[in-house]
């Protein structure tokens, strides 16, 4: 039988009007676009389904869901609600393996929301069963997936130096000879993800941080937190248990991305390094455009011979290039530190 109770469903015209909203910011360009705080707003803000944006899709459910409830229709909101709910943890599915989108989980919780407010009702016929849905599980299960998968991508990771907006990042660990090499080539400029390896990785962060920040330069500061006789800074017990848990994330990071070892070093473009950053020894010259040529072959890049760019930002790098994924480790001089749990 039919539901005879035609009153406004108020919490469902909420959810549903703050979604239109929703939908609607997404949908048209403003003075103050939405906040895009995960990798996969920039991915799925443009997705569309037979050329008609999913905001435009998911705004025009809301709009009907709205007017179903401002008539009364709480069936037919319900029915239309858990259509949309069934589409919404497709698109969940296609998030988990690809990347979250913290634009599509809001309007996906108001989705949720509103098939949630609208539980109980019946309309004597499709929705005329009294056993329990498996739809509103697995789609929580989904958005649950997903939400934990934003939160990690956006919550801050331990870096040292630089900026987050710099050119290079350089992950690695304090034990690994060649990451301190690296640290003196690019660590004036790069952003650093420290990597704990071994059991005095933590202190050793803890130290370089103390004296970057008292004002040494990255090669003192290397050098003075390899001392043993530099005590490092005493953390609370709840600051070490969270260092402990950002440094695993950042290792997690560089497992994630497919290597197995350190350093590791990310290039955006085509950097300046300043002919300084190796730690003032006089092995570098400024070129044009900031890059730094090791001597040996400004000879060659002065005459006709041509070079390839990224060889040379390699070379500067004091050879660091041979250290990347899938060369003889030999190749480094020393060992490199295996970023393998």
């Amino acid at each position: 039988m039919a539901s005879s109770n035609q009153s406004i469903p108020w919490p469902t015209l909420g959810f549903s009007l703050l979604g239109l909203a929703w939908c609607g910011w997404m949908a048209f360009p403003t003075s103050s676009p939405a906040p895009c705080l995960t990798s996969g707003c920039a991915l799925f803000r443009g997705s569309a389904i037979g050329g008609v944006s999913l905001w435009w899709i998911g705004g025009a459910c809301f709009f009907l869901i709205t007017l179903l409830c401002l008539r009364g229709k709480k069936a037919a909101a319900r029915f239309l609600s858990m259509a949309a709910l069934a589409l919404d943890t497709v698109l969940l599915l296609v998030m988990l393996f690809f990347a979250p989108c913290f634009d599509c989980l809001v309007a996906a919780a108001l989705f949720g929301l509103v098939y949630y407010s609208l539980r109980g009702v019946r309309d004597g016929w499709f929705l005329a069963e009294n056993g329990p849905s498996l739809l509103l599980p697995v789609w929580f299960g989904l958005f649950l997936a997903n939400g934990i998968l934003a939160a990690d991508e956006t919550l801050p990771r331990h870096t040292l130096g630089g900026h987050s907006r710099s050119e290079v990042r350089l992950f690695f660990s304090p034990s690994c000879p060649a990451c301190r090499e690296a640290l003196v080539s690019f660590g004036e400029s790069a952003l650093l993800y420290p990597v704990a390896e071994a059991s005095g990785d933590v202190d050793g962060i803890v130290k370089l941080q103390a004296l970057l920040n008292a004002g040494l330069s990255m090669r003192e500061a290397v050098d003075r937190s390899l001392d043993p006789s530099v005590p490092a800074p005493e953390l609370s017990f709840f600051r070490r248990a969270l260092l402990h848990v950002q440094l695993l994330r950042n290792k997690t990071l560089v497992l994630r991305q497919g290597f197995a070892s350190l350093p590791l070093i990310q290039v955006n473009g085509m950097p300046g390094f300043k002919a300084g950053s190796s730690g003032g020894r006089g092995q570098n010259e400024a070129a044009p455009g900031g890059r730094a040529i090791p001597r040996e072959g400004r000879a060659r890049l002065s005459g006709s011979e041509s070079r390839d760019p990224l060889h040379e930002l390699l070379q500067s790098a004091g050879e660091l290039g041979s250290c990347l994924q899938g060369a003889d480790a030999a190749a480094c001089g020393e060992d490199r530190r295996s970023a393998r749990p």
